[in-house]
């Protein structure tokens, strides 16, 4: 599994890269923030966003996750790079993840399945600061306790509805919600 991930590191961090417009260079001392399996990739100093996170701080950013597999994928290490990206620069942010539907079930410590692969890296995401909540609805329909959730990932009675709060409170929402891509690179050998 952890191949797959750093092919769609790749593709994902070629893509930041070069999608992200001409500007400012980058501090020449930037502090890297260290993620299970995501590699450092280096920034090219001549991309920039313009200055525009700079002047708009904080960045807050929202991921809704319904799927486990190829969603999970895109949104965990999405967030990593794009934490990295505003730390390195000293930017401040808000990161929040929302677990609805069979998302949940990544939010289960003890769920075999998806605690190996995932459970490194939500407790990093969580060391800087990102915070989680997970659907209670979607909890008891899948039979999930909450004794059996990472102590950090706090349960709110509608994922939905804690999607509207957060967009209502200006984070722009990342859903991938048919994560094609990270399905792919999920099951290459």
């Amino acid at each position: 599994m952890y191949k797959n991930i750093r092919i769609l590191l790749a593709v994902l961090s070629a893509a930041l890269l070069w999608g992200c417009g001409k500007g400012s260079a980058s501090p020449s001392s930037q502090r890297i923030l260290e993620f299970p399996n995501i590699p450092n990739i280096p920034q090219n100093p001549h991309l920039s966003f313009g200055g525009y996170f700079k002047h708009h701080q904080p960045v807050k950013i929202l991921f809704a996750i319904g799927q486990p597999g190829g969603q999970v994928t895109e949104s965990l290490v999405n967030g990593a790079l794009v934490l990295r990206y505003l730390a390195a620069r000293g930017y401040r942010y808000k990161i929040h993840y929302v677990f609805y539907s069979k998302g949940v079930l990544v939010a289960d410590e003890f769920n075999q399945r998806y605690s190996a692969g995932w459970g490194p890296l939500l407790n990093a995401l969580h060391k800087q600061g990102v915070t989680f909540s997970v659907c209670h609805n979607a909890m008891a329909l899948l039979h999930v306790k909450s004794n059996e959730l990472y102590p950090y990932i706090r349960p709110i009675p509608a994922g939905i509805l804690e999607i509207v709060k957060y967009e209502e409170r200006g984070y722009a929402p990342i859903f991938n919600p048919n994560s094609v891509t990270g399905q792919n690179f999920l099951h290459v050998k």
